[in-house]
């Protein structure tokens, strides 16, 4: 039983505090711009894969579900509100299913009135819970959301109406950039899959994105999106300014963030090459093999699994289609092991979970109705699978883009839309390898259409060749697509010979034993491998170069005396060579190198000086990290403090990873500053050092939920890696 009982008036709107729940507050407008639960549904989709399409009926009651007079969050604790971040891209895939046009008006006025006079918005609107921490994600759906308005319905006047706003929030985050940098994120790649299916959050460094690097890659494409806005609007001088910082921005990005050897960005998590990719931040030269990094890690390291939270599966699918690898996608959406949304639904899901691991998280942070994780999937089933996507250039699909990919052992797909110029359909089928295509375009609209083909003489239409055909034009030939321009009606496309795109296997990555080590001058490590594809060759270097089919295989472990990267990689005929895998050796002398430590028991939101502070308990480790001590499991703070070698003079970059919040200073003087409580996080700062030791200190907080605490370096000659502990020293 549901009671209403008034809650509080706002900007005119009166809103109610509703208790399904014990405890369990929600909002709900129940005066002024209303929306019904019943929003109407206007499109429909199936194919011939039975997983895919409860995947797809999970997603239909999932968002119906969450439908209120605002897209809202999960159904079962407080915070069933207004996210944002849940919503940006997502909401793109929600307007193939229902007509959200109303709804999402209506929730862009909610964060227009939630707004600060100084232009900030929050994380939630209406701001019942009144969280302003300016980050560029979550509040960016304020940007994102009205171009799907546009595109999908036509809607210019939303745009016009909020544009003021809108620049207004642009103007104020771009004071926060530094040297092109935008450091703000809150939340990260808001729950990346957990390399232990008990966790809510990982705990493994090479699944987090840098806050950093997601914060300014989103604000780069929240620039490029106000320079179309402005253009739309006739607004040139805003145009041109969005365009110079959006310039400036993506220079900056790729100096912090591109490395050369081996050529990636940051860690090359999943999300990493997913926003390079999708935001068009890559320059060409690097395009293959950015998007190839992001294929070994789905294929490679996540043996064909996800590896993406709420950020990067925003964007995942389309990426990976829009750069030739619908293929990869493929496998992902037909998927259902851990992590995977087939997983969801072969573990009893009837709506989409908030977790990967929905059936073994804590329940503490565990909706089983949370959309979130829906990611671009639904945008993909339609405009990938399907092949419906309106013209950005004639928006509200007056102009239809159709371009459906035949993938995997799918045998039909059929989907429907009813646009706002009519219905559209799109049901394909494959017999053999002749590919059949029915097609509807509304009156008043035209079509551009992509038919698989190895040549045009090949297609026919209604029987006789298409080119021939009443009302289709044939335009050009581009890779295996016959290209047609065809004017409102309906068709039917045969073409034979269609080849249909298989992902290679790869051969699993191999293990090396020990993994990272801190071993003790004098001493050595006893180095093996091993890997779960059977009769693999492992092949191995120990010089930083990465692993080819010229590399040494490893037939028997071997000693390492010194320090030492060994790299290894899996081959074998038939398959994709593995993902490569490392283990670094960093040998020190117990006598000089190491840092002190200084624990401090308590709750902590914030670092704070905590030298001020009497330590209950003291000690000495030999790197920064949470491993060197039996440190308790939360409510606790550390302080790291010793000094750094620097090899040579030149600019060094400092990163933290961790969870909850952490600074780091050098000679005092604070580079990088990643305070907050949240989950893991990396942020990191440039600074100018000479050739020399210099004091270091690392300032940590722990509150509840995991524990992370990491620190990496780079700097000329020296590549991304872990701050090794033979950098490190106690004294000067």
């Amino acid at each position: 039983v549901e009671t209403w009982e008034p809650r509080f008036t706002y900007h005119g709107f009166r809103y109610v505090e509703m208790t399904g729940f014990p405890g369990a507050p929600d909002l709900a407008t129940i005066a002024g711009r209303v929306v019904s639960d019943d929003v109407p549904v206007v499109g429909r989709f199936s194919c011939s894969d039975p997983l895919i399409n409860r995947i797809y009926n999970n997603a239909f009651w999932g968002i119906r579900g969450n439908y209120r007079s605002i897209p809202t969050d999960c159904p079962q604790r407080d915070e069933r509100q207004g996210w944002l971040g849940d919503r940006s891209s997502e909401s793109r895939g929600e307007s193939y299913i229902f007509d959200i046009a109303a709804l999402y008006d209506k929730w862009l006025h909610d964060m227009q009135d939630a707004q600060l006079d100084n232009g900030s918005i929050p994380n939630v609107a209406p701001s019942f819970w009144p969280i302003y921490t300016d980050n560029t994600t979550w509040p960016g759906s304020f940007i994102i959301i009205p171009g799907m308005l546009y595109e999908q319905y036509g809607d210019l006047e939303t745009l016009r109406r909020h544009y003021p706003a809108m620049k207004k929030w642009i103007e104020h985050m771009s004071g926060y950039l530094k040297n092109g940098i935008m450091p703000r994120d809150t939340y990260g790649d808001w729950c990346t899959p957990p390399e232990d299916k008990r966790l809510i959050h990982s705990n493994d460094p090479s699944r987090a994105t840098s806050g950093e690097y997601i914060g300014t890659a989103y604000f780069y494409y929240e620039n490029l999106l106000m320079q179309r806005y402005a253009l739309l609007l006739g607004q040139k001088e805003d145009a041109a300014k969005f365009r110079k910082r959006a310039e400036e921005i993506k220079k900056a990005f790729n100096a912090r963030f591109l490395h050369q050897q081996p050529p990636g960005y940051g860690n090359n998590s999943q999300t990493s090459g997913v926003l390079a990719l999708a935001f068009d931040l890559v320059p060409a030269p690097y395009r293959e093999t950015i998007l190839q990094n992001l294929v070994d890690n789905i294929m490679g390291r996540n043996d064909a699994h996800i590896g993406t939270g709420l950020i990067g599966c925003q964007w995942l699918m389309r990426v990976l289609t829009d750069n030739g690898r619908p293929d990869v996608a493929y496998v992902l959406a037909a998927q259902n092991s851990y992590p995977s949304w087939g997983y969801m639904v072969e573990h009893g899901a009837t709506t989409i979970w908030e977790l990967w691991n929905g059936d073994t998280g804590d329940p503490s942070m565990n909706s089983h109705n949370h959309v979130m994780l829906l990611g671009d999937l639904i945008t993909w089933f339609y405009e990938n699978l399907a092949g419906i996507k309106s013209d950005p250039g004639q928006p509200a699909f007056k102009h239809v883009i159709m371009r459906p990919h035949v993938l995997g052992d799918l045998k039909f797909v059929k989907a429907s839309l009813n646009s706002m110029h009519g219905r559209i359909e799109s049901a394909w089928k494959i017999k053999g390898d002749t590919f059949h295509w029915r097609i509807s375009v509304p009156a008043n609209a035209t079509a551009m259409i992509y038919v698989p083909a190895e040549k045009e003489s090949d297609v026919r239409e209604s029987g006789g060749p298409a080119a021939d055909a009443a009302g289709v034009r044939f335009v050009r030939m581009q890779g295996d697509r016959a290209v047609y321009e065809i004017e409102s009606g309906r068709y039917d496309f045969v073409s034979p010979h269609v080849r249909v795109p298989q992902p290679t296997l790869y051969a699993r990555s191999p293990g090396i034993i020990p993994a990272d080590s801190t071993v003790l001058i004098p001493g050595q490590v006893s180095v093996s491998m091993t890997c779960p594809t059977p009769d693999a060759d492992i092949r191995y270097t120990t010089d930083g170069r990465e692993p080819d089919e010229t590399s040494p295989v490893f037939e028997r472990p071997f000693l390492v005396r010194k320090n030492t990267v060994v790299k290894a990689r899996a081959f074998k005929q038939d398959l994709h060579p593995s993902a490569v895998v490392s283990a670094v050796y960093d040998f020190v002398d117990p006598k000089v190198n190491g840092v002190q430590w200084a624990l401090i028991r308590g709750r902590f939101l914030r670092v704070a000086d905590f030298l001020d502070i009497k330590p209950s308990q003291e000690g000495r480790a030999l790197q920064i990290d949470l491993q060197q001590a039996d440190f308790p499991q939360q409510e606790f703070a550390l302080v790291f403090s010793g000094y750094v070698a620097i090899p040579v003079d030149g600019v060094y970059t400092f990163y933290t990873l961790s969870n909850d919040g952490s600074q780091l200073f050098i000679d005092g003087r604070l580079v990088v500053d990643n305070d907050g409580e949240h989950g893991a996080a990396e942020m990191g700062g440039d600074i100018r050092l000479t050739a020399g030791k210099h004091a270091i200190k690392v300032a940590y907080f722990q509150t509840g939920g995991g524990q992370t605490l990491r620190v990496y370096w780079k700097g000329p000659g020296v590549d991304r890696q872990t701050l090794p502990g033979s950098a490190l020293f106690v004294k000067p």
